[in-house]
């Protein structure tokens, strides 16, 4: 499927360049054959598909985050597991640096606050192999993922690769191939592999994500812009 025609005036082409830098639009440009029109379509699809992707990565995210944390709050007994936990000097401070935010005025600070408070990189190392030995078998933090028999050092690659694509969409970066999987800088997912991480912890929620958050909408621009014939 060849790309429509542009809709936009050669007046409009001149002075998108000025806003919208040649340096950010090369990579879709090389694919477009130098066709600024055709440059700024892939551009609007990477921008429509990572507005998607926003939802399906807060409900993964959360989704993530709060099984890990009913897991360990209930192998360790409590609800701050993270100030007995295990944890390095960087994330030790970075929870420190969670509850400061959370504490209020009266001095107390609420579990779920400074949990929500944590990044997704904090979650995805607890599933590292640094981990292994003291919270994914010592605590069983395995539990968090009752749907999946993927080893640790799997489900952490994933995991991995989800924060990488996360980071990306974040920093305004390209996602979008022609292959029909989204670009992490480093590798390529599929979005069934994306939905796949809240598929090892609640088959309920990833269906609930999949069916309210336009995950279908996702499939569709990834399948046209491969029926473009472009390379990206």
């Amino acid at each position: 499927m060849p790309f429509p025609p542009s809709p936009y005036s050669a007046s409009f082409l001149v002075s998108i360049q000025r806003t919208i830098t040649h340096e950010r639009l090369l990579r879709y440009l090389g694919a477009a054959a130098q066709n600024i029109s055709n440059a700024l379509l892939l551009y609007e699809n990477n921008i429509a598909l990572s507005e998607i992707m926003y939802g399906l990565l807060h409900g993964i995210e959360v989704s993530m985050r709060n099984a890990m944390h009913y897991c360990l709050k209930a192998n360790y007994g409590r609800d701050d597991w993270y100030d007995v936990a295990p944890l390095s000097a960087y994330w030790r401070d970075q929870v420190n640096d969670a509850k400061d935010k959370v504490r209020s005025a009266a001095g107390l600070m609420l579990p779920g606050k400074v949990i929500a408070e944590l990044t997704f990189g904090f979650w995805v190392d607890l599933t590292g192999k640094h981990y292994k030995n003291s919270l994914w078998l010592g605590r069983k933090l395995s539990a968090a993922f009752p749907l999946t028999s993927k080893p640790r050092g799997d489900i952490h690659a994933r995991l991995k690769a989800v924060q990488l694509l996360r980071n990306r969409i974040s920093h305004h970066e390209r996602i979008l191939t022609s292959r029909r999987k989204l670009y992490t800088g480093y590798a390529l997912l599929t979005l069934t592999e994306v939905l796949e991480c809240v598929d090892w912890v609640c088959a309920d929620t990833a269906a609930w994500l999949k069916d309210r958050f336009r995950y279908a909408e996702a499939q569709r621009i990834l399948a046209d812009v491969s029926a473009t014939g472009v390379t990206l």
